[in-house]
């Protein structure tokens, strides 16, 4: 899980706002993004320390304090969304008028019962022809490359609950 992001996501900062006030490489950063907080190098706790005007200690208290909850990340745009994705959160939130776009997304997925159902009926031919008819779609769609990977990515999620303005999707392989 990317605890840094989710982090910096709660005080309302990015790791390049991080870069600009300390001058740490994002680079840097980008390394932590998937370790586990007690990896984390004291260069990295003292520039986010420096970046949000926090002393080391409650920086370090308070990441510790996200890895033991295991939050949702919440995505208010395609942007959040596809970095979500990418770091495979177990949960995902999606506020905002962009999740009615997700929504409608993911109504359009076969449950599992229907997959499964589908894929033995064919002999898993379906999936094989299933990937070239997606293959083919995305190299004739005029869609924009975040939403494209989106798709792509979001098929590994089910929902699990939706409203007018939040919609929780779920990694599937948690529940297996």
């Amino acid at each position: 899980m990317n605890y840094l992001d989710l982090y910096l996501q709660r005080n309302s900062m990015k790791r390049y706002d991080v870069y600009k006030k300390t001058g740490i490489s994002q680079q840097l950063l980008s390394t932590h993004t998937n370790k586990k907080i007690e990896k984390y190098s004291n260069k990295v706790i003292m520039a986010l320390a420096e970046a949000l005007e926090k002393t080391p200690g409650t920086v370090l208290d308070e990441l510790l304090a996200i890895e033991k909850e295991n939050p949702a990340f919440e995505a208010y745009n395609p942007t959040e969304l596809l970095t979500a994705l990418e770091f495979k959160y177990d949960k995902i939130i999606i506020k905002g008028a962009y999740c009615r776009e997700i929504y409608k997304l993911m109504k359009g997925q076969l449950s599992e019962t229907e997959s499964m159902g589908f894929e033995l009926g064919s002999a898993g031919v379906a999936t094989v022809l299933a990937y070239a008819i997606n293959a083919a779609r995305d190299l004739f769609s005029n869609t924009d490359k975040v939403t494209k990977e989106i798709e792509r990515k979001v098929i590994s999620y089910k929902l699990e609950s939706a409203s007018e303005d939040e919609v929780t999707i779920r990694l599937k392989q948690l529940d297996y």
